[in-house]
């Protein structure tokens, strides 16, 4: 019973010290092709972000477990569509308007996400560029003990996001981001995130 005891103390004094612990979101790492005329691009859709949800970081000691939000892809897309939009110098394809063109071509959104030639897809749309990408994650970390979940520890957000040139699959600008925040909400820890990425991108595109 004193072993219990104290490894109980153990766990809720490692519970406090995760908990304590201050966002950190790291700066994202934006690249762009110097060598492309970024003139050229007008017009850009984005695509829902595909999903690639890794196992080895929803538990930690087994002790967190990291709830993924549901249609994190498309979540995504439209805080990177709405941040894109902010910036001004391309007009962005609403997402809303880029599933009605799919689905009058009868074309799902996540049948064309592994596509390795967008120039269909970029007349389809009537855009210039496509913006894609992969989700590593997008949720909210939960404190675990004896099998059950008890108070939210941090959000995560982690992925890779590219632009890419319909006619030439050349990749424009790419930005990988991956952070981490005590505030529970994730969505906000995105937008956060890509607001960041896109200033970056305005300093380096001008």
């Amino acid at each position: 019973m004193f072993v219990l005891i104290v490894d109980m103390k153990r766990y809720v004094l490692f519970f406090l010290l995760l908990s304590s612990c201050a966002a950190i979101p790291t700066v994202p790492d934006v690249n762009v092709n110097e060598n492309f005329a970024h003139e050229e691009i007008q017009k850009i859709a984005v695509l829902m972000f595909e999903t690639s949800w890794d196992d080895s970081d929803k538990a930690m000691l087994n002790f967190s477990k990291t709830i993924a939000v549901q249609d994190a892809g498309a979540v995504l897309a439209n805080i990177m569509a709405l941040e894109l939009a902010k910036w001004g110098r391309y007009v962005v394809l609403d997402r809303k308007d880029l599933i009605k063109k799919l689905k009058s071509k009868n074309i799902r959104e996540e049948d064309i996400l592994h596509e390795s030639n967008y120039l269909n897809l970029g007349k389809t749309l009537g855009v210039d560029a496509i913006v894609a990408g992969e989700i590593e994650r997008f949720g909210v970390s939960y404190e675990k003990l004896f099998g059950k979940f008890t108070s939210a520890l941090h959000s995560n957000v982690s992925f890779f996001g590219r632009c890419l040139d319909v006619t030439t699959n050349e990749v424009i600008w790419s930005m990988k981001i991956d952070g981490t925040s005590n505030e529970v909400n994730e969505r906000a820890l995105a937008s956060a995130l890509v607001e960041q990425a896109v200033n970056t991108l305005k300093k380096e595109i001008q």
